[in-house]
Formats: C-alpha cells, structure tokens, sequence
C-alpha cells in the first residue's frame, strides 16, 4: 500500500532509500587469482633488495618512473637471511609500489636450497617465509610472494623436496593471511613443459598462481645461446609451444599463471639489433594473445639506478615489450614499447 501524508508518496521513498543503502554498503567482489593475473599486466624484475648496489641506489622516485613507462607491477628478488633490516627495506620497497599503484612481488632466491634440496634447507626456506609473512600479516593485499626464484639444480632431479615445500609454504602463508596471492613454480627454471608436475592443495585456485620461465632471449637453444635470427618457422613454433603449455596447464587445473621474466636482448653492453626487436615484438603479441601477465628481465638492463633515469640505447630496446601493436604500425623498433598490456 502507498501511504500519502501531507502530500507526500513514501513507498517509492523508501524504496530508493534501500536501494542506495545496498548500494553504499555492498560489499567489493574478492580479489581471486585470476583477477590479479589481469591486474599484473606488465612488470620488470627488479634487484632493489637483491644486490648491494641495488638495495643502495632504490629511491621510491624510480618506482614512478616505472609506473610513468606503464609498467604495472615489479618481482622484487630477494637473497639472504630475513633480517630486522632487509624486512624494513622489503616494507619501504612495498610502501613505494603502493603509492605510485605498481603491484610488489617479492621472489625469493632461496640459492642454499636449489643447490642442496635436504631437510635443513627445506626448513630454512620454510622458516624465511614464515618470518616474511608473519611481518607483512595481512597487511599490503596486493603484495604477491613468489616462493621459489626459478627452481633449478639439483632440484630439478627432486620433484618429491619441491612439491613438499610448495605444500607446507602455501598452507603456513595462508594460515597467517588466508587470501595472500603466492606464486609457485616448475623445475628445470620453471619450465611450463613441467607444470603438470606440480602438486599444489585442494581448491587453492583462487590465491595459487603458477610462475613460469620462458626463454632469455631467444626461442632455441644453439651453442649455449638463445638467439633469434629472422623469426622463422621453427623459433615461433617453438615460443608458441611453450606458451600453449602453459594455457593448457591452466585450463586443466583452473590456475592462473605469470611469466616471472624474459628478456628481449642479450646484455646491456650489446647494442640493440632489429632481429632482436623482432622477437620482442613477437613474444609480446603471443603472451599478451594468451592473456598471460609478464615481467622482463631485468631493471639494471634499462634503468640506471644511480642517475635515476633510463638507459637511452636500452629504452628504445625495451619499449618494444610494453606495446607492439603501436610499435609495428610506427614502423619503429622500440623494445619498451612492447611492455604496455592491453
């Protein structure tokens, strides 16, 4: 029934007024991991907690100019113990990504352990994510942890060690902050051939994604290198191989998955060449044609940290990652073009 009084219809009123009420206070939709894959788009590993020189030359300016590039998200590689110190750098560098809206990641090396997999290892690398997650708590809700940085030597004869770890990190990490984005990998420096190898906890879809490696530089392997000549047949084949790996992988299992970095060239000390810029050209359009999230390898390649700018040579290198649509139809070769994800 409507009721009138002085005039007035209050039904539709009140109808209106519950409506908005439900609108103020609905609640966000939660963060799952196939939504931060998206978030991620594109990112650069960075030593800003790794290095001596990294850790010294980081000045919260560069994470700007990161963001300005259209970079959205960086992996921050992380060695040594967990210490009062490296925890007040880790939450300088993670307050800075914060502020300038670029998605932290925090990947450990965890070198003693992929040398040596025993079961002191094993609890080492345990107990460094149990002192990092405990100081975060759950605190910064966009901060990823990449448990194991590329997972290679004798691990990768050690699936059994892995698989372990990868168990009792994920249900430990969880227990302090259940909705905690973690990042786990392959063998064989994360190979996504290997992925299926990965025995990861029930239902854990929505805050487990899979890292994964593709190639440094080049699609096939000749004489200890991975070069890229003029893009033939075989060397798309074989970049598109291993993303179809990946995709399949994820279809199976319901996991999202990220390239924890590539590198469109070899070394900053080579000057940039077009076979070069072809493939960066190349590899973007294939990840970003899988809606695969990605980082390249890596900051000091592109960035100078001391002058605080970017490298001139290296810049038109690199811009070819972040937008290679915009950068063929110039007809330029600019390898951090190709960085921006759609």
């Amino acid at each position: 029934m409507v009721k009138i009084l002085g005039g007035v219809v209050f039904k539709p009123l009140i109808a209106s007024l519950m409506l908005t009420s439900a609108v103020v206070y609905a609640k966000p939709m939660p963060l799952t991991a196939a939504r931060y894959a998206q978030q991620l788009g594109v990112g650069m590993d960075v030593d800003w907690a790794r290095t001596e020189r990294g850790i010294r030359e980081f000045d919260p300016l560069v994470v700007r100019d990161f963001k300005a590039k259209g970079l959205t998200h960086v992996r921050i590689r992380v060695a040594g113990a967990p210490t009062e110190a490296r925890l007040i750098h880790l939450r300088k560098l993670v307050e800075a990504c914060e502020y300038y809206g670029v998605i932290p990641i925090i990947a450990y090396q965890a070198d003693a352990y992929k040398t040596d997999p025993s079961a002191s290892h094993e609890k080492e690398l345990i107990n460094w994510w149990s002192v990092v997650a405990r100081y975060f708590g759950q605190t910064s809700p966009l901060l990823g942890f990449d448990l194991i940085y590329e997972p290679a030597d004798k691990l990768n004869h050690n699936m059994a060690s892995l698989n372990r770890v990868y168990d009792k990190t994920i249900r430990l990490i969880h227990a302090i902050d259940p909705q905690r984005m973690i990042f786990v990998a392959p063998r064989m420096r994360a190979a996504p051939e290997d992925l299926s190898a990965l025995k990861l906890p029930a239902q854990s879809q929505n805050y487990v994604l899979a890292e994964w490696h593709i190639f440094p530089w080049g699609p096939l392997k000749s004489g200890g290198k991975y070069p890229w000549t003029s893009g033939t047949a075989a060397e798309k084949a074989a970049i598109r191989a291993r993303i179809n790996a990946a995709v399949r992988w994820q279809h199976k299992t319901g996991h999202a998955s990220w390239v924890g970095g590539w590198a469109p060239g070899e070394s900053i000390k080579m000057t940039p060449v077009a076979s070069q810029f072809a493939f960066a050209r190349f590899m973007a359009c294939e990840l970003k044609k899988a809606h695969i999230p990605y980082a390249i390898n890596a900051d000091t390649q592109f960035y100078d940290g001391e002058e605080g700018a970017w490298r001139p040579a290296q810049e038109s290198r690199a811009r070819g990652t972040l937008n290679p649509a915009k950068s063929r139809a110039r007809g330029t070769l600019n390898r951090l073009s190709l960085m921006r994800y759609p």
